[in-house]
């Protein structure tokens, strides 16, 4: 189950670079709302309950975000 839900968030934060990209390329792009969704996306990863610790920090790091402090 865990793989199912690291695979739907990746292929969500694939979905937001892509339209973030699109946006930027039109001068529609904010870097405080890139930076709030960044934010929003980090700790939604981080509380998320079917996920490991590892797991966690594992999508943080393929996603380009720093592990959590430990």
């Amino acid at each position: 189950m865990s793989e199912e839900v690291k695979l739907q968030i990746l292929a969500a934060w694939n979905r937001y670079t892509a339209e973030h990209i699109r946006r930027c390329k039109k001068n529609e792009g904010s870097s405080a709302q890139h930076e709030e969704y960044c934010r929003i996306f980090r700790d939604g990863i981080l509380r998320h309950p079917k996920l490991s610790k590892k797991e966690k920090e594992e999508l943080l790091v393929k996603i380009g975000f720093y592990p959590p402090p430990a």
